[in-house]
Formats: C-alpha cells, sequence, structure tokens
C-alpha cells in the first residue's frame, strides 16, 4: 500500500497537512474549535484514504474488493486526517500560549464519525472504481461528489427555513455532535457493508 504513494502524492498530502494542518488554524485562532469548521475538518481523512482505496483496487488483476489493502487505506486515512485536525489543536495552541482543545465526548465524536466516514467512502471507491476504466478516472468521480458535497454543506443553511436551520444546529452542540454520532455510526455501517458486497463488476 505505501509502496503506491508517489512523491506527487506525498507532496500533495504535504500540502494539505501544512495547509489545513497550520495556516488555516492560525489565522483562525479560538474560532477554529467551533464546531460548524471542526465537523468538515473531521472529514479531512476522506482526501487520503479515496486516492489509496482506488489504487488497492486496480493493483488487483480481477478488481473486486481486496479487504486488507482497502481496510489498509481506511487506517492511514484516518490515522492522518485525525492527526491534521489535532495538528490544528495544536497550532491554536501554541499561538493562545494554552491548551485548548474540544471537550473529550466532542473530540472522541468526531473520531468515531471520521472512522465510519472513511469506511463507507473506501467502499465508495471500491465500488466506483470496479466501475471505471482507469484510476485517474475514478479519483476524478469521486473528487466531484466530495466537492459538490462539500458546497452543499456551506450552502444550506442559506436555502433552508430558519426552522430547520434551527433544528440542525442543535446538532452542532458537545450533546447534539454525540446525538448525531450514535444515529449516523451504524448507518455509515450499514452503507459500507452494502457497497463492499455490491463492489464487485456486475
Amino acid at each position: 500500500m505505501l509502496s503506491q504513494l508517489t512523491p506527487r502524492t506525498l507532496f500533495n498530502n504535504l500540502l494539505v497537512a501544512i495547509l489545513f494542518g497550520v495556516l488555516v488554524p492560525y489565522f483562525k485562532g479560538i474560532e477554529y474549535l467551533d464546531l460548524f469548521l471542526l465537523l468538515p475538518y473531521s472529514f479531512l481523512s476522506l482526501f487520503f484514504a479515496v486516492p489509496l482505496a482506488v489504487d488497492a483496487v486496480f493493483a488487483e488483476p480481477n478488481r473486486g474488493a481486496p479487504l486488507g489493502p482497502l481496510f489498509r487505506a481506511v487506517g492511514i486515512g484516518w490515522f492522518t486526517g485525525v492527526g491534521v485536525l489535532w495538528m490544528g489543536i495544536g497550532t491554536v495552541s501554541l499561538r493562545s500560549g494554552r491548551l485548548v482543545a474540544p471537550p473529550i465526548a466532542v473530540g472522541l465524536s468526531l473520531a468515531v464519525m471520521s472512522l465510519f466516514a472513511c469506511i463507507v467512502v473506501v467502499a465508495l471507491a471500491a465500488w466506483t472504481a470496479n466501475r471505471m476504466d482507469n484510476a485517474p478516472l475514478a479519483k476524478g468521480r469521486l473528487r466531484m461528489i466530495f466537492l459538490l458535497l462539500l458546497v452543499a454543506f456551506f450552502a444550506l443553511p442559506r436555502l433552508l427555513h430558519q426552522d430547520t436551520v434551527a433544528l440542525l444546529l442543535d446538532y452542532l452542540t458537545p450533546d447534539g455532535i454525540v446525538r448525531a454520532t450514535l444515529i449516523l455510526a451504524p448507518l455509515e455501517a450499514l452503507a459500507a457493508v452494502a457497497l463492499f458486497v455490491r463492489a464487485p463488476r456486475r
């Protein structure tokens, strides 16, 4: 798996780590700990996991869903993404001159959601890769999906009714993020199983 990390991929990953783990938190300061920012930040793991998952599928002669390499992609992507998130917390702490961090329940919830999201997205990457002709095409398709989801996340509050927005914002509190994790984690697990089962080309 690690042998598939090209110099270009390493450079891109390092650039993302510096940008989102140092520069953005430094300029945001304490605002970095706002859950509206931490939540999408916790899904940075997907950026690292998807290319590894696609490459793992194309490395197999008959494709399918090679579970060993795919779960290594999950582990590497998740660990790297969480590392970048905590780099940001460390950057804000250094700038503030004291340790500042989200509550333990929030940190654990974000880590769990990130892990299960990685599993779902790696399963989606395997499903997509088995239906594409080459790895760059599969990666491009997945990047487009993630870009649309990111735009929707930040644009959604402006499009929804105020009452609906207020209801959603209830989940951007420490208690709310724990409740959301308890709801989403099992759903993500079921979605991942379904995608892994259907990953082989039909």
